[in-house]
């Protein structure tokens, strides 16, 4: 990599077989010897991540979230609060679904993950559709697009928490990039929520 020191190091996946003390123990040596600033886990369960905190306090936890997979509001955003850790966001567009630039008729080239993903099944995305119109209708009324409102939406949500969606294009990169700057007022953000909290979504495939 051409570098001295690593600014986030991840456990990415936690070992069950090691005590997160021991796992906590290792990485405060690394930055002990200046090889990383801080460290990381990824999907990790939340007594887990409290008693590797206490050894080494942890910087940064990274789990799904998206409108459609709201998890971490139950108990880790107070704990991410409570012990200072920001919260890294994958899949925050659900893996492409809430750009809304997918139908039940979209066909996938061999090779995407999408084609087998659950959520992207015309039954899931027919039974979801008024969760994407939701989103549609807000872009429309800021002349922004679906993946700006829903990017401005997590980025509102909490202020420690940063969206990492995934893309190969340029443009789409850009476009990503935009949703930061997109600002929704506590309206429409009361409003989105109020309507997400009536919309059934289908999570039995995500």
């Amino acid at each position: 990599m051409k570098i001295d020191c690593i600014d986030l190091y991840y456990q990415h996946r936690i070992d069950p077989n090691v005590e997160p003390e021991a796992v906590a123990e290792t990485m405060k040596e690394l930055m002990a010897e200046g090889k990383i600033k801080a460290w990381g886990l990824s999907n990790a369960p939340i007594d887990y991540m409290k008693r590797a905190h206490a050894v080494c306090p942890i910087a940064a936890i990274e789990n799904q979230y998206s409108m459609m997979w709201r998890e971490p509001e139950k108990e880790l955003f107070d704990l991410c609060e409570e012990m200072g850790i920001s919260f890294v966001a994958y899949s925050p567009l659900g893996n492409g679904f809430l750009s809304g630039k997918y139908s039940n008729e979209t066909k996938y080239e061999e090779g995407d993950y999408r084609g087998f993903m659950g959520r992207f099944k015309p039954e899931v995305i027919d039974h979801n559709q008024a969760l994407l119109e939701l989103i549609a209708k807000v872009a429309e009324s800021k002349n922004a697009t679906s993946a700006q409102v829903v990017l401005a939406w997590e980025l509102a949500q909490k202020p420690f928490i940063i969206p990492i969606p995934g893309t190969t294009k340029l443009h789409r990169l850009e476009e990503n990039l935009g949703g930061a700057d997109l600002k929704l007022t506590k309206e429409e953000l009361d409003s989105i929520n109020e309507a997400l909290s009536k919309i059934d979504i289908d999570e039995t495939h995500f």
